[in-house]
């Protein structure tokens, strides 16, 4: 007669598979999860996209709309780029002010704003396309919490992201 074969196998986890578990965890705590819950800069990048797009259109109009009576001023506060409601010595957006096909509204939960010194500004565009009132670079930086991005218009014209 054949003695029975026993196993005194156990099922379960080492003790080193559970460490090894419980760092690689950690590691995706620490790193993983919190992309889930921020932004991670993604409006900047919009905003910015969104600043170019609008002020290029803004300049067309310029250079289509050639007549004295049509205004392409640019107005630039913290939370609000386009054409102002009035043209007028000192542009300014009124209490109803809508964005349009010709202006940007930031969100004011996201964190994000447009840094201009001295609370407006302002310039406009001639016939050429070229900015007139701006300084040379004629910059809006769009800043959020976790960058800071720019927009640069060159003398010439040209608009572009730096």
């Amino acid at each position: 007669m054949m003695p029975a074969i026993t196993s005194n196998k156990l099922n379960g986890f080492t003790t080193i598979e559970l460490i090894v578990t419980l760092i690689i965890m950690a590691i995706l705590a620490t790193t993983i999860i919190p992309k889930f819950f921020t932004k991670n800069g993604f409006e900047e990048f919009t905003y910015r996209n969104e600043v170019i797009t609008k002020i290029r259109g803004i300049q067309l109009r310029a250079m289509q709309q050639t007549n004295s009576t049509e205004c392409h001023v640019v107005l630039v506060n913290q939370l609000k780029l386009g054409i102002p409601d009035d043209c007028d010595v000192t542009p300014s957006f009124g209490s109803d002010w809508k964005a349009g096909t010709t202006g940007v509204i930031i969100e004011s939960d996201n964190g994000v704003q447009f840094n201009v010194s001295g609370g407006n500004y302002f310039f406009s565009f001639d016939q050429m396309g070229r900015p007139i009132g701006c300084s040379d670079p004629c910059l809006i930086i769009i800043d959020g919490g976790e960058s800071s991005l720019t927009v640069k218009i060159e003398s010439e014209g040209y608009i572009h992201a730096l």
